[in-house]
């Protein structure tokens, strides 16, 4: 055997292990977690605890909820310094809260007025100002849900029974912080659920019944309104938006709720091109309500006998877990920037954990690619597994370049040959 020979067996030898190193190794995802997951905050016995974070604050609330004591605690943890402030305490069970940049707001109950007077109050703290927290709007029959936008807080509820002879009906509201204005915005049915990115309005109501629920988009611009989902296929529900991407929980059994296990699914869909991309397997039990910040989303759901964290990045295409819990229900979770939140049960006690991430701006590697339909498509598959592993297809992609250069070396000593 000749020189040019040994030298075209060697070259060849050598490109076929890569191709199959290339096929068979997996694909690593870039996302990392940067640190360990710790405890922020314990509660006290029986008591529980939820929170919402921003902008480097998380907003903590402790409460009880007892028929003869009952009372609510209201924290500041500022993330960078690792330091808790009380900011409020109450004689009253309180729930429903939210925090964006330096506003942070709650609920509030008056033990001196009755059900038709309005027992509800909305309280706001600035945390520039670190002033006592301040009533912004009162009297409220019931208060659902919560959020703040950039100058304004968003309420559902019901601010008086004599508004309306439907007990069930609900509106939203919305508070200008600048002129401390409050308008009401009509819908059918009671809304729940509220989310705001910028001049974008999501929500999720029960305008076609009970075990109906479909999720809404509102424009503030405009003042147009539009249905995500057929209310005919499922219940839609828990939605959260960050710029022009929608994430939310689909349940094609209407009464799974009512069972141990649902072939749940968490879906994003684009309000632009109305894309929709599984995001969650199907068949797992989707609990907290999803949160969405920028590229990466987070929730619990229920896979292998507990509940779990989990995270999506959408520049990745890749999901990662962040934490099995102790949760007999699943925790609530949350995310802002690369700082996600989550409670857990810890030796009986409710705890608010954190964990940091180490998310790389730009990465060509792929680990797992959601499946992407067609809105005409989309609700009619919805029963097909949404999360496509791209390890093979990347390894193929690569191997298609091995082979190429193949060609081009045994070309090449031919030639000399």
């Amino acid at each position: 055997m000749n020189l040019i020979e040994k030298y075209k067996k060697k070259v060849l030898q050598i490109l076929v292990l890569l191709l199959s190193l290339c096929i068979l190794i997996p694909a690593t995802s870039a996302i990392d977690i940067s640190g360990e997951e710790k405890t922020i905050f314990t509660a006290e016995e029986d008591a529980g605890i939820y929170a919402a974070i921003d902008s480097g604050n998380i907003l903590i609330r402790e409460a009880l909820l007892d028929k003869v004591s009952s009372w609510s605690k209201f924290y500041i943890y500022n993330i960078s310094e690792e330091k808790l402030e009380k900011i409020a305490d109450y004689s009253f069970y309180s729930h429903n809260l939210a925090i964006n940049k330096n506003i942070a707001v709650w609920q509030g109950k008056s033990e001196e007025r009755d059900f038709v007077e309005g027992k509800y109050d909305v309280y706001l703290y600035n945390l520039d100002e670190r002033n006592t927290p301040k009533i912004i709007v009162d009297k409220f029959n019931s208060v659902d849900d919560l959020t703040v936008g950039e100058n304004m807080i968003i309420i559902t509820g019901r601010n008086s029974i004599a508004e309306s002879s439907d007990y069930d009906h609900g509106d939203i509201f919305v508070y200008n912080l600048e002129d401390e204005s409050l308008t009401k915005h009509e819908f059918p049915g009671c809304q729940y659920g509220v989310a705001i990115s910028e001049d974008c309005l999501v929500f999720y109501d029960d305008r076609y019944g009970q075990m109906k629920d479909t999720v809404h988009l509102m424009n503030f611009d405009t003042g147009k309104t539009r249905q995500i989902g057929d209310e005919k296929k499922g219940v839609y529900s828990n939605p959260d938006i960050s710029g022009d991407k929608i994430v939310y929980k689909f349940d094609e059994d209407f009464g799974s709720f009512l069972k141990d296990s649902a072939p749940q699914q968490l879906i994003m869909t684009d309000i632009y091109t109305n894309d929709t991309t599984f995001i969650a397997s199907p068949g797992v039990r989707i609990k907290s309500h999803p949160k969405i910040g920028g590229d990466n989303i987070v929730w619990t759901d229920k896979r292998n006998g507990k509940y779990s964290v989990w995270l999506y990045n959408l520049k990745e295409e890749s999901e990662i877990l962040i934490s099995v819990t102790d949760e007999e229900y699943g925790g609530a979770v949350d995310i802002s920037g690369d700082t996600v939140i989550w409670t857990d049960i810890v030796d009986g006690k409710d705890v608010l954990k954190l964990i940091k991430l180490d998310i790389p701006e730009t990465s060509t590697v792929l680990t797992e690619t959601p499946q992407s339909l067609e809105k005409s498509t989309a609700e009619n598959d919805l029963e097909e597994n949404p999360t496509q592993v791209a390890n093979l297809s990347s390894g193929l992609t690569v191997a298609a370049v091995i082979f190429g250069l193949c060609f081009f070396v045994m070309r090449t000593i031919n030639y000399k040959k």
